[in-house]
């Protein structure tokens, strides 16, 4: 027999149960790191269009253009907000002329220089989340925002 005896080992193996540990927890953990960048992309889409529908709507009714709302300035912000909003589009903002129950006037009646007349702005853009992937349930959602500005 040899002086030296071999100890056994202090603890019993456990690489597999690491591994089969991570294997359940990280797609949890994956969900929730998606879901907090989603949150985050939401609440920076949805103050863009607030925002965007605001700037729009000021400038239109300081320099509406002819037809309306075609002027250089509108044109201008529209594409300024089109470049900070992911999914803006010229197509996705209607602007309009108003009174002041909000009935549609045609642009003509507000170029004569009634009282009453508002621009409304409206300026809608679609939302996917990254978590779409791993939760196909989760809809589509559309942020909607809608801006009144009395002409002066």
């Amino acid at each position: 027999m040899s002086a030296y005896r071999r100890h056994p080992d202090p603890a019993p193996r456990t690489r597999g149960q690491a591994l089969v540990e991570f294997a359940l927890v990280f797609p949890a953990f994956l969900l929730i790191v998606l879901g907090i960048v989603d949150v985050g992309r939401g609440i920076y889409v949805y103050n863009g269009v607030s925002q965007a529908a605001r700037e729009i709507a000021r400038v239109t009714s300081v320099h509406p253009g002819a037809p309306y709302g075609s002027g250089a300035e509108t044109q201008a912000v529209v594409a300024t907000q089109a470049r900070l909003v992911p999914g803006l589009t010229a197509s996705n903002i209607t602007i309009q002329c108003t009174d002041m129950a909000d009935t549609v006037r045609p642009s003509s009646e507000c170029f004569t220089g009634t009282i009453n007349r508002y621009v409304r702005v409206s300026v809608s853009v679609p939302f996917n989340v990254i978590a779409k992937s791993f939760l196909p349930v989760i809809p589509v959602m559309t942020f909607t925002s809608v801006s009144h500005i009395q002409l002066p």
